[in-house]
C-alpha cells in the first residue's frame, strides 16, 4: 500500500464472505470504527464506506457460488507517511475473484447526470472514495487487499 507505513493490528475478524454474516462484520466494524475514531460525522463516512465495500464483495463471492471465498477483515492503526498523522485503517482482504477497482486513476462519477444516462457501475466506489482520507487497492498473497483510512 503506497503512502502507508508502519502500523499495529488492534483487532481482527475472519468468517465466509456471505450475507449470513453481514451482521457479524457490521457490528465488528462499527464497534472497532467508534473506539477509534471520536468525532462522529467521520465515524459516520467511514461505515459508509465500509458498508458498501462489503456488499460489493459479498456481490462478487455470491455470483461465484463455485468458490469457497473468505473474508479477512483486519483492523490497523497506521501512521500516514505522507503527512505524518496517526490514522485509523480499516482493511479488508478476501479471496475472492482478482478485481481492482482502480482507486488511483478514477475520474469519478458524474452525479449531476440523470440517474437514467448514467453508466451501469462506479457509483459506490466513488462514495467509498468521498467518505474516506485514503482509500487503496493491492492484490497481496492471492487477495484482494482495501485499505480505507481516516485520520484520527
Amino acid at each position: 500500500m503506497s503512502g502507508l507505513v508502519g502500523g499495529k493490528e488492534v483487532a481482527h475478524i475472519e468468517a465466509t464472505a456471505s450475507m449470513d454474516n453481514w451482521d457479524q462484520f457490521m457490528e465488528f466494524a462499527t464497534d472497532q470504527i467508534d473506539r477509534a475514531i471520536s468525532d462522529q460525522s467521520q465515524s459516520y463516512k467511514l461505515k459508509l464506506a465500509y458498508e458498501e465495500l462489503i456488499s460489493n464483495i459479498i456481490r462478487a463471492t455470491t455470483q461465484e457460488a463455485s468458490t469457497a471465498v473468505t473474508t479477512n477483515l483486519e483492523i490497523l492503526a497506521l501512521e500516514n507517511s505522507l503527512d505524518g498523522h496517526q490514522v485509523f485503517v480499516l482493511r479488508t482482504r478476501d479471496t475472492g475473484p482478482h478485481f481492482d477497482p482502480h482507486f488511483d486513476d478514477r475520474e469519478g462519477v458524474d452525479i449531476d447526470q440523470p440517474v437514467h444516462e448514467r453508466q451501469i457501475g462506479g457509483l459506490g466506489l466513488f462514495l467509498i472514495q468521498q467518505s474516506v482520507d485514503y482509500v487503496a487497492y493491492d492484490w497481496i498473497d492471492g487477495k484482494n487487499t482495501y485499505d480505507l483510512c481516516m485520520k484520527i
